[in-house]
């Protein structure tokens, strides 16, 4: 059997008003019309925190600060096994501007679910539903 190759990817994870940012890959390149996370392929030597914000720069447009660790996601797609690490990110300076997406949409976090959002990046959402009901259930509490 085949072994597939294995890469690791960041996600970032950038709220506005309760809303997270999820960006549409564009007609001819692979995954086209689905939503994802932004974020890219970490480079030999890079860590993953540099990565994220070189990624958001060149995708977005936008310079950012990495801020805490979210999740990690492991899918095998046919073409190879992503790694996805996510990371809570805060928008520093800049002007949204689309590079490699042709959309882009701010969603809450409990209405991701209703997206066609990458199989990596579905527990992404998932973490992120969830710790918004949590929250939501420990301001109920006090």
């Amino acid at each position: 059997m085949l072994e597939l190759e294995a890469i690791t990817v960041t996600a970032a994870v950038i709220e506005n008003d309760g809303q997270v940012l999820i960006v549409r890959k564009r007609a001819g390149t692979r995954h086209a019309g689905r939503w994802e996370f932004p974020g890219g392929k970490v480079e030999t030597g890079e860590r993953p925190e540099a990565c994220l914000e070189r990624e958001i720069l060149e995708e977005l447009g936008i310079h950012v600060r990495v801020g805490q660790f979210l999740c990690e996601s492991v899918y095998a797609y046919p073409h190879a096994t992503i790694r996805l690490l996510a990371f809570r990110v805060d928008w520093r300076a800049g002007l949204i501007r689309l590079t490699d997406h042709d959309a882009m949409a701010w969603v809450p976090p409990a209405a991701l679910s209703n997206w066609d959002l990458l199989p990596a990046d579905v527990p992404i959402a998932e973490a992120l539903a969830a710790s918004r009901s949590r929250s939501t259930v420990q301001e109920i509490d006090r």
